[in-house]
């Protein structure tokens, strides 16, 4: 006779950092080459928000050592070698309390609203932190400080995977002047530089595109420095935070924000909660579903819940989210980022602000032409000023190049063309949480394939007007050697001397 079997035996709880642990190649750390680039990518970013949010110019440095020199023989192999990391930013610096829980803490941020940053999920940097520790068993070190404090502090931990929770093993206060700010995040973890090395020298190049207003410096495990001066002293506006808009949320979101509001009607409470949701289109769109203006916002049933929300999706007279709120880089930046590039022609067009799901984004274009860029048609792609460097056949933008017609603006594939799009929005259209590439949302690639056309008719007319000054300067040049021979023959056949402006002069006219 069969037993049941007791399956609470078999039922295990995971905390958030055990199972991003196991599953940690979602979010890019699927390989020691791509497991490096991620971490120095993760803190970099964490680094430049935090200077970017104060509005501070951004000097940002990053050191990768190894942690012991290569034999000639290892030198000629491919494998994993451990490093140390050490990225130090110029930004506020973090209060004490807040460090263990902002870099020790799964899923623990300031990322979790409607605002524009970088990061997206609040564990790229926890991520990396974390993945140092398993492959390395070494403690992380921070050392931080804030303007107007004469002290700092330095704090070294271990995260508790399985809790989800930091341990501090050691902790000092440090002196340091009260104009010091910034923060340094120091942890060992295993990579592959040989195969990473490509990847990460090219998201250090197009950071200083997209941050032209920002000093890197990097430090490389062959000892080798790359460095980019700022070369622009202006720092975009920062994003502020939004209201959702009301097409863009779910029954969840609904009750949860209905179970936090102050305000005592369902009229106030869709003014209050919403974005561009005024007096007359709260009352118009409560009327349309059914639901009295004046009713207490706790009292709507599961039922009344969904039928809001369905109605929320269908109403057609919900303005559009605004893109106030949004920090898009600006065409003055882009223009100077660029000229690293060293091209002949650059054009940047910014689109006007666009939604999808409930989401503000601002597109932003530009096409290179020409000069010191390499032949052939690249890409170069970024989502809220994040170089996007892997999966690039994935993304949209590549898409969008791809089916465009060169021929209509006189050019060809094989010519020296770079093609460049930055997405600002609160909500990326990310296809991994890996950050790689972005979906192919009908919304936006509407969007970045009316920015490219744009930009590329504008190419063309640059380029027709080059060329037609082109042949003029030919066909002068060719008149001019026509008036010299001439010249030349008539004082020889003469046996007097007859110059190019006596001839032309003679004839009048000249060769224009």
């Amino acid at each position: 006779m069969l037993t049941p079997k007791n399956y609470s035996q078999d039922i295990v709880e995971l905390s958030i950092s055990a199972w991003f642990y196991r599953n940690r190649a979602i979010a890019g750390f699927d390989n020691p080459a791509r497991s490096l680039y991620v971490s120095v990518r993760e803190l970099m970013e964490n680094s430049l928000d935090a200077c970017e949010d104060a509005q501070v110019l951004p000097e940002v440095t990053v050191l990768l050592k190894r942690e012991e020199e290569p034999s000639s023989t290892d030198m000629l192999s491919q494998g994993p070698e451990t490093f140390e990391l050490i990225v130090k930013d110029n930004g506020t610096g973090i209060p004490r309390d807040t460090i263990p829980l902002l870099l020790g803490k799964m899923l623990t941020g300031t990322k979790f609203t409607h605002k524009q940053s970088r990061g997206t999920f609040g564990l790229g940097g926890s991520l990396a932190l974390l993945y140092g520790q398993v492959t390395t068993q070494r403690p992380i070190e921070i050392v931080t400080g804030q303007k107007g404090l004469d002290y700092g502090h330095r704090i070294k931990m271990r995260l508790d995977i399985e809790n989800n929770t930091p341990i501090i093993i050691e902790e000092e206060r440090l002196p340091k002047s009260e104009s010091e700010h910034g923060t340094m995040v120091s942890f060992w973890l295993q990579g592959d530089w040989i195969r990473s090395k490509r990847r990460i020298l090219d998201y250090f190049a197009h950071t200083a595109i997209i941050v032209p207003y920002a000093s890197l410096f990097f430090e490389t495990p062959d000892d080798e420095v790359i460095k980019y001066d700022r070369v622009i002293e202006v720092v975009p506006k920062p994003s502020t935070e939004s209201k959702p808009h009301p097409r863009g949320i779910d029954v969840e979101m609904l009750k949860s924000m209905i179970a936090s509001t102050r305000k005592r009607t369902l009229k106030s409470f869709l003014m209050g909660s919403f974005q561009r949701v005024g007096q007359t289109i709260a009352e118009e769109f409560l009327v349309s579903v059914g639901l009295q203006p004046d009713r207490v916002p706790e009292s709507l049933e599961q039922e009344e819940l969904v039928t809001m929300m369905n109605a929320m999706e269908r109403y057609k007279k919900f303005l559009p989210p605004s893109g106030k709120t949004l920090s898009p880089v600006g065409t003055e930046v882009l223009q100077a980022g660029v000229q690293r590039l060293s091209p002949e022609f650059v054009i940047f067009r910014q689109r006007s602000p666009s939604v999808y799901e409930g989401h503000p984004f601002i597109i932003e274009t530009g096409v290179a032409y020409g000069g010191q860029l390499t032949p052939g048609t690249n890409v170069i792609r970024f989502a809220n000023r994040i170089p996007l460097l892997y999966d690039e056949r994935s993304d949209v933008s590549y898409r969008v190049v791809r089916d465009l017609k060169l021929k209509s603006y006189g050019l060809r594939k094989e010519d020296p063309l770079t093609f460049m799009m930055h997405i600002c929005s609160t909500k990326i259209p990310y296809k991994t949480i890996g950050k790689e590439y972005i979906a192919d949302v009908d919304a936006v690639r509407k969007e970045i394939d009316l920015g490219f056309k744009d930009c590329l008719r504008e190419l063309s007319k640059k380029l027709r007007s080059r060329n037609r000054a082109k042949i003029h300067r030919k066909r002068e040049s060719r008149l001019n050697a026509y008036y010299k021979f001439t010249a030349e023959t008539l004082s020889t056949a003469t046996g007097r001397e007859i110059s190019v402006d006596r001839l032309l002069d003679s004839r009048g006219g000249t060769s224009q």
